[in-house]
């Protein structure tokens, strides 16, 4: 152990025991980032998966929570995804035990949540977060931390805006600053994405990257040849699309054997995806066909090499799936499956990016939607209404004072929310929709919904439901909804000679449900 390391032990007299005697020594991403936190910084963590991140914060956290007495839900823990937070849940659980850290998780799965009894640590969702605040704000007046997980899943989506906004509801309601923490595995650039969620902070980094050994394959019965010839029994592979998954599923079947094939992705419940999880992390051979759900932390055991079925979104999507291979050795064994010449040379650019540590650039520009999402959130908590002035702060630095009053105006136009004496409030609706739970999610529930001529009656084909517009391109014609009918899973249409977009065929979309209440002319 090092001499800064055994001064770093002192410094955590409460916590070392507990989070680290397993290891007796620290990762580097730990060393750097213990003393930050013990001193009250804000930060963004940057460090490869596996790499001890978590612990990095966590602990340096705890010692702070035992050291200086804080009471109450102090600390919040925000992951992307019910699976990650069921994962961090248990990694946390004996430990935070140990030390007397009450510990809860709440999530659409698990619900429960008694204001008369706090926990300590609460890990959540942006949804369940939202949800939270706005039925217990006053829950939340200690809270000392926030720690946002994985934030690079979401960053630059509706959801990251939607917590870019949470944060600041949070801080109205602590009345005082807390500090913030953002772990995350790949970063463009940490210090333009951190400056979205907080103001004051540091950037920690530790490049810890595997090396990388990939092979551009034609077909799955390739990839199979080469695992026999290599040696290699623990496969997973990723595709982008769940239908495609299960595509997969089959062949895979027929080259490995159907007993050690099984397949994960967000359509499949809760019990299916927790016993693949225990199949990979149990068997010494076996396949998993899976989507981005995991990409990230969900421990499956170590796996001997990464299978590209289909070209990833972009950059970071690759770098989160070759980083769940070889973790023992440190080496990424990779298969990318190439259709065509462009598919083949795209893969073959983006792999040399990743082995050479390059990470493509993303435009950011926020999401309107949840400017809507929120007006209807904040509306919900404050039955009494709320001044114009609030919204103003609330959505400072994330639009212009021109498109929040423009949304506000038309919201009040089509009779969603009220504005009486200066004050708006939510309307009835707003109001039964947030009792049901309607409110705190901006991701889209798309429905396959038959399109009809309501002039001949001919059914013209079947699009994703709800849209951005109420006008869209099918089979080469513009058409305008005129009714919809969702009992019956069909859409109305009338026939439009003006120009529009094409309507959407699959369930991945960019943008916000509440995107369909903005005006026009912001849509």
């Amino acid at each position: 152990m090092t001499e800064t390391q055994s001064e770093l032990k002192r410094s955590l007299k409460n916590v070392w025991f507990t989070f680290f005697s397993r290891y007796g020594k620290l990762f580097p991403i730990q060393e750097k980032a213990i003393p930050v936190v013990l001193g009250g910084k804000n930060a963004v963590i940057v460090s490869p998966t596996a790499s001890g991140k978590t612990e990095a914060v966590v602990a340096p956290l705890i010692e702070r929570f035992l050291s200086e007495g804080w009471e109450g839900l102090a600390i919040l823990y925000i992951s992307p995804t019910r699976a990650l937070v069921n994962d961090v849940y248990y990694r946390l659980k004996d430990q935070l035990a140990e030390l007397n850290v009450s510990l809860l998780m709440r999530t659409g799965d698990k619900p429960s949540f008694n204001p008369n009894k706090l926990p300590n640590f609460l890990i959540t969702t942006p949804e369940s977060l939202d949800s939270l605040l706005c039925r217990y704000p006053a829950s939340f007046r200690g809270v000392r931390a926030v720690i946002l997980d994985d934030i690079h899943l979401i960053d630059g989506t509706y959801r990251g805006d939607q917590v870019r906004i949470l944060l600041k509801r949070l801080k109205f309601i602590t009345e005082r600053d807390f500090n913030v923490y953002i772990l995350s595995a790949t970063v463009y650039d940490p210090w333009k994405m951190g400056s979205r969620y907080m103001e004051n902070f540091e950037v920690i980094q530790s490049p810890g990257q595997r090396e990388l050994d990939y092979t551009l394959v034609g077909s799955l019965e390739e990839v199979f040849n080469y695992a026999r010839e290599e040696g290699l029994r623990k496969l997973l592979v990723f595709c982008n699309k769940r239908a495609e998954v299960e595509r997969l599923a089959d062949e895979c079947s027929k080259l490995w054997g159907r007993n050690y094939v099984v397949v994960h992705h967000g359509s499949l419940s809760k019990q299916v995806r927790e016993e693949a999880e225990d199949f990979m992390r149990e068997t010494r051979y076996g396949v998993c066909i899976a989507t981005m759900t995991l990409e990230v932390g969900i421990d499956i055991g170590d796996i001997d090499a990464v299978v590209l079925a289909e070209v990833p979104w972009n950059i970071s999507s690759l770098l989160q799936r070759i980083g769940r291979g070889n973790r023992r050795t440190g080496r990424c064994r990779v298969f990318a499956i190439f259709r065509s010449e462009n598919e083949r040379l795209l893969l073959e650019e983006m792999l040399k990016a990743a082995k050479e540590g390059h990470l493509g650039y993303e435009e950011y520009s926020p999401d309107l939607s949840v400017v809507v999402q929120q007006i209807f959130s904040s509306l919900y908590a404050n039955p009494g209404g709320l001044y114009t002035d609030y919204f103003n702060k609330l959505f400072d630095g994330f639009c212009t004072k021109s498109e929040l009053r423009d949304i506000i105006n038309h919201l009040i136009n089509v009779g969603l929310i009220e504005k009486t004496d200066n004050k708006i409030y939510a309307t009835t609706k707003i109001m039964d929709l947030g009792e049901k739970g309607k409110i705190h999610s901006n991701i889209p529930q798309l429905k396959g919904m038959k399109v009809v001529d309501e002039s001949s009656g001919k059914t013209i084909g079947e699009i994703q439901y709800p849209l951005d517009s109420d006008v869209f391109v099918l089979a080469g014609k513009v058409w305008r909804i005129t009714k919809v009918v969702e009992s019956e899973s069909k859409i109305y249409v009338k026939q439009e000679k003006i120009s529009a977009i094409a309507a959407s065929f699959k369930a991945h979309r960019s943008r916000g449900c509440f995107h369909r209440f903005l005006p026009e002319h912001l849509k």
